[in-house]
């Protein structure tokens, strides 16, 4: 095994540590964006249909991310269905042994359809970009995404953002590769996971406009010599498409239908009514709630992608590959485009870890990264701003992935003051895996957000090439860690108590609470009259 790859195996590895030993579970907080999707895994199994209000759903309440068919009259999600695939799988895995609780379902849901993926893209990238930027600053920039942005939320939750984020991560870099490199398969299959993400998330769609320029452009360049890789992506990304808008004709009655013009939510309906699907021109309040707000802006959660961003440009202009130059350059368009995006959107996206609709286009943030850190790696004042940036980042990112990603930005202005240290005051940490299933746990859950600030940091140091330049790590952790400290006397929302009293009230694991306080609702066998009812309108 060559040092590169036994690197990426350690690396790999410990995000999976450090993103997997912490496990957020609360039996009683049924997230509105997770609910739908398990519910339609479930249906998929047990009954062969997409519809969520059938036997299957054994009277779990849907929330209101769901859709009524006017074909049918049924609840559907709201969402497109490829995230609920992935449930289906976990809910058929789940099932083979003992029937499965809610707890273990979900969990294992979220590990198919968050963390793994995740991992996966991690891996991805590693593979492309250590030998061109570096194997240090490669390393420092996948932990610094995967630890020190909403990613590491989203990798504990069946959102869909990181599934998505994957696909279309590992689909543009596939496809780009491939038309440099004449293998039209390559190319092919990039397209075909790029256009998955859109079945994942409707958002993705966005980012086949500079993808398909970028196609246009190797296809104008390399003429016949790059036919056969722009044919193969287009058709690659033709299939999932289709796919999807099969499914659309068959649930709401036309493959342009979604989900989301059929929402039963009142004030769903009338946000989603505007514009596009709810997408229009930018508005200072979509730009302050998505870029400045404390509670979920960009510039508080994930200050780094902004560096990413201009890492990228640079990038696009000095790289020494020309297939690292097109992919910067589409990299950079697809997050300056999702920046726009965002700005323009009627909604905010209800309980969330920061700006989430952006959470698909931040892998773009690492090769952006890894150039820039390869060039400042030896400049204490660069180092010092990066560090500073990373501690906050990685402290305020830890503690909601690890403790509560479930922040509701209606009472909280301040998360970190209001919700995240107070709970570390309290003493309360995650479920472990083991606990989390129900078995005896680990005594090591606590430690997991300590050792993700810890390994980030490691990481960025293990970047710094001479004294001064570590010095100025060292002098941007203490000025992160001031940051931190100041953030705590900032005034806080009005229901701020009422609402982290709340939180302690559903809070899992709790010593206080009795011992059958945490029991999960089992998933058992349908009953003979409920199975009769799939034969009779599912297959």
């Amino acid at each position: 095994m060559s040092a590169r790859r036994r690197q990426g195996l350690i690396l790999v590895g410990l995000l999976a540590v450090a993103l997997g030993l912490g496990v957020p579970y609360f039996e009683a907080i049924r997230s509105a964006n997770e609910r739908p999707r398990l519910l339609q895994g479930m249906a998929l199994v047990e009954c062969g249909e997409w519809a969520i209000d059938g036997p299957s759903a054994r009277g779990l309440a849907t929330g209101p991310d769901v859709a009524r068919s006017p074909r049918d009259g049924r609840l559907y999600p709201n969402k497109p269905p490829a995230t609920s695939l992935v449930a289906a799988a976990a809910y058929a895995i789940a099932r083979r042994g003992e029937a499965p609780t809610l707890r273990s379902y979900t969990l294992g849901a979220r590990l198919l359809g968050g963390l793994l993926p995740t991992l996966l893209l991690c891996a991805f990238f590693w593979r492309r970009f250590a030998g061109p930027l570096g194997a240090a600053p490669t390393a420092a920039a996948i932990a610094l995404y995967a630890l020190a942005t909403p990613a590491a939320a989203y990798a504990h939750l069946l959102f869909g953002h990181q599934l998505a984020a994957a696909l279309l991560g590992i689909g543009a870099v596939l496809t780009l590769d491939g038309l440099g490199d004449r293998r039209p398969l390559r190319a092919g299959l990039g397209g075909l996971l790029a256009g998955a993400s859109v079945a994942v998330e409707y958002a993705a769609a966005f980012a086949g406009i500079p993808l398909a320029i970028a196609v246009v452009a190797a296809l104008w360049r390399g003429r016949r010599a790059a036919l056969g890789g722009a044919l193969a992506a287009a058709g690659g990304a033709l299939a999932p498409i289709l796919a999807l808008a099969a499914y659309q004709a068959a649930v709401f009655g036309g493959p342009l239908r979604t989900g989301y013009h059929h929402v039963i939510n009142p004030e769903f309906a009338a946000k989603h009514g505007q514009g596009l699907l709810g997408l229009g021109a930018p508005s200072l309040a979509a730009i302050r709630e998505h870029f400045f707000a404390a509670d979920t802006g960009l510039l508080w959660w994930a200050p780094l992608a902004l560096l990413g961003l201009g890492g990228l440009c640079g990038l696009a202009r000095r790289g020494d590959e020309p297939g690292l130059r097109s992919e910067a350059r589409v990299f950079a368009a697809i997050f300056a485009l999702f920046l726009v995006i965002t700005a323009s959107l009627s909604f905010t996206g209800g309980w969330r870890i920061g700006p989430r609709y952006l959470v698909v286009a931040l892998p773009a943030m690492v090769p952006g990264i890894a150039w820039l850190l390869g060039h400042v790696r030896s400049s204490m004042a660069w180092m010092t701003a990066i560090a500073a940036l990373a501690t906050w980042s990685l402290a305020l990112n830890g503690l909601a992935a690890n403790l509560w990603p479930h922040l509701d930005p209606t009472n909280i202005d301040y998360p970190l003051g209001e919700v995240l240290v107070p709970l570390v005051r309290g003493g309360r940490g995650p479920h472990d895996v083991l606990t989390a299933l129900g078995g005896g746990g680990l005594p090591l859950a606590w430690l997991v957000t300590p050792a993700t600030i810890v390994a980030g940091l490691g990481g960025l140091a293990a970047c710094a090439r001479g004294s001064r330049a570590r010095l100025g790590v060292g002098l941007g952790v203490a000025l992160g860690g001031l940051a931190i400290v100041g953030s705590l006397a900032l005034p806080p929302h009005p229901r701020a108590a009422a609402n982290l009293r709340y939180i302690e009230r559903v809070w899992e694991p709790d010593a206080r609470a009795s011992a059958g306080a945490s029991a999960s609702a089992r998933l058992g066998p349908l009953s003979p009259a409920d199975a009769a009812r799939c034969r009779s309108h599912g297959r």
